[in-house]
């Protein structure tokens, strides 16, 4: 794993504790009952942290699984 998708999982870890290591780089708002907007919110928040970043909640707007945040998160970090 690249280090946007390791940080990205330990973010994953801590949000969806249930969650095996194998299962998250799978894991989206679609196959997790758990993932809802609260779930969203701390989501990214703990992105941000991890990240050492400012989160904008519009930017990453439909960005509702593992794959779509490491996308996001890796653009954001080629603009930078």
């Amino acid at each position: 794993m690249n280090n946007v998708t390791e940080k990205l999982a330990k973010c994953f870890a801590l949000v969806f504790p249930s969650l095996k290591p194998d299962q998250i780089p799978s894991a989206s708002a679609e196959n997790l009952s758990e993932w809802d907007s609260i779930a969203q919110v701390n989501l990214l928040s703990v992105i941000g942290e991890e990240f050492d970043m400012d989160i904008d909640f519009e930017e990453f707007e439909g960005a509702t699984s593992f794959a779509s945040l490491a996308e996001r998160l890796r653009e954001i970090s080629a603009r930078a």
